[in-house]
């Protein structure tokens, strides 16, 4: 009897155990995924890669396009500006400003 109680309340052990030991290794690594995604993307100092992979809809040749602008008109004054950007215009930026202005930044 003692055997068969001791052998349940192993296999709880052994089941249970990995199951916590997972659950709080995803705690502590969501926080920092979370802290990553709250930093934004300044449009006037960002890259072509880190543009490019800032926002869904912004691909290599609308980054390409938002650092050409930059380079011949100037550092950004603010999100909409992008509006002015060849290869982005005025209906994408309407249509997604709020999540725009999630994303990026001007400084």
């Amino acid at each position: 009897m003692k055997t068969s109680l001791f052998a349940v309340v192993w296999s709880l052990l052994v089941i249970i155990l990995p199951i916590h030991a997972a659950t709080n290794q995803l705690n502590t690594v969501t926080p920092a995924a979370s802290q990553k995604s709250n930093a934004k993307v300044d449009l006037n100092k960002a890259d072509i890669n880190t543009l490019a992979k800032a926002f869904k809809g912004i691909g290599m040749k609308r980054a390409e396009a938002i650092i050409k602008y930059r380079e011949s008109n100037g550092s950004f004054k603010s999100v909409e500006d992008l509006s002015h950007v060849r290869g982005l215009g005025k209906q994408f930026v309407e249509k997604h400003l709020l999540q725009l202005q999630e994303v990026f930044t001007v400084s």
